[in-house]
């Protein structure tokens, strides 16, 4: 039964396109019949707060929006945060 994707129903077929044949049958048998919606965000709070930390010195906050999804002004706000939170915010700027 594998590799025929036109035998599938249009959203498994879609899948079939994407993940593959038995990846699909594996979803069908643990999901079939349950209403599943996969949320926009991927990613954990605290993993995109590691990522960014890890390399906000090396890549754009432009770069790292497109890489998690998030809006530039919200990398900034981040970025911001964890410099705060480890004692070196921005120059010029009181830290009270």
């Amino acid at each position: 039964m594998e590799g025929n994707a036109d035998k599938y129903c249009d959203l498994y077929r879609d899948m079939a396109a994407l993940i593959g044949d038995s990846a699909v049958r594996k979803l069908w048998k643990a999901y079939g019949g349950i209403n599943v919606t996969f949320p926009t965000r991927l990613y954990s709070k605290d993993y995109v707060r590691q990522y960014i930390d890890k390399n906000m010195d090396q890549m754009k906050p432009s770069e790292l929006a497109r890489e998690l999804k998030l809006s530039d002004r919200r990398v900034r706000q981040l970025i911001h945060e964890i410099r705060l939170a480890k004692g070196n915010g921005e120059p010029g700027k009181s830290q009270q």
